[in-house]
C-alpha cells in the first residue's frame, strides 16, 4: 500500500482546526512552518491512515500509534457492526456567508445507515476540549451531515493517547442549525478583521487578548496585546501613565513603553520560573513540556586537565591553540600581582600589547538600556 503523504496537503484560510483560535480572537492567525512535534503527528496519522507504522521513526511514536488502535477498538466495541469504513474523510463546510473545510482521520457509518462515528487522532500533550465545545469538531459534524444526508447522528471522538483519554459526544441532525450558526459567526468575524493586518489598519478594539496570542503571527505588533501589557503592568506600578502601544515613533511615549515592558519582563520571568520547578516536580501543565537543555562542563583543575590529555596525545602547544582565554578575567589576573594602585594601568598595559600584537579581535559594539 502506498504510504501516504499529508506534508503537501492544503488548508482552508479558517480551517477547522484553527477555529477554536479564531473565536478567542478574530484577528488571529496562524504562524507558518512546523515542528518536530508537528512533524511527528504527521508521520503518526500518515501511519495509521493505512495501518501500517513501519515508516515511524522510533519507539515513541510506534508507542502512540498502537495506543490509538487500541483506544479505538476499545471505544467501537461500543458500537454495532460497521456499513462504510472511511479514511482520511474530506468535508466541505457550507455556513451562513461562508465555508470552510477540512479532513477528519476517521469516518464510519454503523449496520443502521443512519448512525456514524467520527473520529479525530490527537498525537500532541495538549488537553483537548470535548467535542460538544471543541471548534474543530463541530465543524467536521456540519461538514459530515451536508455530506451524508441520510445520517441521523453522529458520535464524534477525538482519541488523545498522551493523555489516554477518549472524549466524545453524539451530535444529532436537529443541532444543525445551532453549529451553522455558531461557525458562520466566528469565520465571519475573522473575515472582516484579518484583512486589517495587510492595510495595517488595525486598532486596540479588533483583537482580543487570549492564552493562544503565543501562536499568533502578529504577537510581536497586536496593540491590543500592547494595551492588555499595559493593564497587566498598571498592577504592578500604579504610577505607569496611559500609553499607546501603537505609537513607536514617539521618543517619550517609546521610553514609557520601554519601560512597561521592563516591568512586565520581570513579571513573566516570575511565572516561567514557577512553571519550570512544577514541571521538574512531575506538575502536568497543559501544552508544556519539561525538556532538558542538558549540561554544561567546566573545567575545574586546569593542570590535571593538561596531564589528561598530553595523556592522551594533545601536547600543550595544541591545547594552546583551542582553548579561548577569558581576556579580561586575564588582565584582572595580571593587575593582582601588583600594589593595589598600580594594578589598573598594569591591567592596561597588559591589554595594550595584547593590541599592538594583533591578537584581539573586537566584536561590534553591544548595547544595552538601564534606568537612570
Amino acid at each position: 500500500m502506498t504510504q501516504p503523504n499529508h506534508s503537501d496537503r492544503g488548508h482552508a484560510e479558517f480551517s477547522p482546526s484553527s477555529l477554536k483560535y479564531v473565536a478567542a480572537c478574530a484577528g488571529y492567525e496562524g504562524r507558518s512552518g512546523t515542528s518536530a512535534a508537528a512533524e511527528m503527528g504527521t508521520r503518526i496519522h500518515e501511519a495509521l491512515e493505512i495501518f501500517d507504522p513501519s515508516a515511524l521513526h522510533n519507539e515513541e511514536e510506534l508507542a502512540i500509534y498502537e495506543q490509538i488502535v487500541e483506544m479505538e477498538q476499545d471505544f467501537m466495541s461500543n458500537f454495532g457492526p460497521i456499513k462504510e469504513e472511511l479514511n482520511e474523510i474530506q468535508v466541505e463546510v457550507k455556513l451562513d456567508g461562508t465555508e470552510t473545510w477540512g479532513t477528519c482521520d476517521r469516518f464510519l457509518i454503523l449496520e443502521s445507515g443512519t448512525s456514524a462515528v467520527m473520529a479525530d487522532y490527537k498525537t500532541g500533550i495538549s488537553i483537548i476540549d470535548p467535542p460538544d465545545k471543541n471548534w474543530q469538531a463541530k465543524a467536521y459534524t456540519v461538514g459530515a451531515f451536508q455530506r451524508y444526508p441520510q445520517i441521523e447522528e453522529i458520535t464524534f471522538v477525538f482519541y488523545v493517547p498522551q493523555h489516554d483519554s477518549s472524549p466524545h459526544h453524539t451530535f444529532k441532525r436537529s443541532d444543525l442549525p445551532d453549529l451553522i450558526d455558531e461557525l458562520s459567526k466566528v469565520i465571519l468575524a475573522g473575515e472582516s478583521i484579518r484583512p486589517k493586518w495587510e492595510s495595517a489598519s488595525i486598532t486596540l478594539d479588533d483583537c482580543t487578548p487570549s492564552q493562544y496570542c503565543r501562536f499568533c503571527k502578529h504577537e510581536d505588533h497586536c496593540p491590543s496585546l500592547g494595551g492588555l501589557v499595559i493593564e497587566v503592568a498598571k498592577k504592578l506600578d500604579s504610577t505607569i501613565p496611559d500609553v499607546d502601544p501603537s505609537n513607536l515613533d514617539d521618543p517619550a511615549r517609546v521610553s514609557e513603553l520601554y519601560n512597561i515592558a521592563k516591568i512586565v519582563e520581570n513579571w513573566s520571568s516570575t511565572i516561567k520560573g514557577r512553571a519550570l520547578e512544577m514541571a521538574k516536580d512531575g506538575v502536568e501543565l497543559d501544552g508544556l513540556r519539561l525538556k532538558s537543555m542538558g549540561r554544561t562542563r567546566k573545567i575545574e583543575d586546569n593542570n590535571t586537565f593538561v596531564s589528561i590529555a598530553e595523556e592522551h596525545g594533545i601536547d600543550i602547544d595544541t591545547l594552546t591553540e583551542q582553548a579561548s582565554f577569558p581576556l579580561s578575567k586575564i588582565a584582572k589576573l595580571v593587575g593582582s600581582q601588583h600594589e593595589k594602585g598600580d594594578r589598573r594601568e598594569k591591567q592596561q598595559i597588559f591589554l595594550d600589547a595584547c593590541e599592538e600584537a594583533g591578537i584581539i579581535r573586537l566584536s561590534d559594539e553591544r548595547f544595552t538600556l538601564t534606568n537612570q
